[in-house]
């Protein structure tokens, strides 16, 4: 899979983990839980590696990549040890944030979060970040310049963090369209005890890669 390789999968390692725990017994309600989760996370990995099958070639000479189906996508936050699979669906459903961060989609008053794309737009994930479900749990560690990355159908997006801030739980501005490429994460406000507000990471397109080879394919500038 040649660079795609620098984040290295770790799903039999996962499944590797499973394995030895429920052999120990230690499948307590919440560890049984958090281990269902983790072997969830597996089979996304593994639908994701199957999806390389039909990434680009290097030869391709792409100035513009646009997504227009869902397939697996990956997030990677290197600073803050952040390597899951992103599912898609209702964002509200609280069964489907226990297993991983949500990618918004169609989700609030007709608002509509796209795929990755070079073109202009909000690509919106939300995750859990308490202490049961810690999936955005470091998040409030981003600054200014740090990565984060999608991949997805054979491309490799890197963000690279504006700003975070917190707003209010109603406050839905951080989630519309934007006029360049952004990756937009939300989760919980304070990171444990009563949720009251919500903590957001915005990031900008800097770069986009054919994980095949991580040739560039576009490199993105704004003002």
């Amino acid at each position: 899979m040649g660079e795609g390789s620098k984040f290295k999968l770790t799903g039999s390692k996962i499944l590797a983990a499973i394995l030895i725990l429920a052999g120990l017994g230690v499948l307590g309600y919440y560890g049984g839980e958090k281990l269902l989760v983790a072997y969830h996370q597996y089979q996304l990995r593994k639908a994701f590696e199957d999806s390389f099958y039909d990434i680009p070639s290097s030869t391709d000479t792409y100035r513009r990549v646009v997504i227009t189906e869902w397939s697996p996508m990956r997030l990677i936050i290197p600073k803050i040890d952040v390597d899951l699979m992103v599912l898609s669906g209702d964002v509200f459903d609280r069964n489907l944030l226990d297993k991983g961060p949500v990618h918004y989609g169609n989700y609030y008053e007709n608002l509509y979060s796209p795929l990755p794309s070079t073109e202009p737009g909000n690509v919106a994930i939300a995750a859990h970040r308490g202490a049961k479900w810690m999936f955005f749990f470091r998040l409030d560690e981003l600054e200014e310049g740090d990565q984060m990355i999608i991949e997805m159908a054979g491309y490799r997006f890197i963000y690279e963090v504006e700003w975070q801030k917190i707003i209010e739980p109603d406050d839905w501005s951080v989630i519309a369209p934007t006029d360049y490429p952004a990756l937009t994460l939300t989760t919980c406000e304070p990171k444990t005890g009563v949720s009251t507000h919500r903590l957001i990471v915005r990031g900008k397109l800097v770069e986009v890669l054919n994980i095949a080879d991580s040739d560039a394919v576009n490199t993105v500038t704004y003002g």
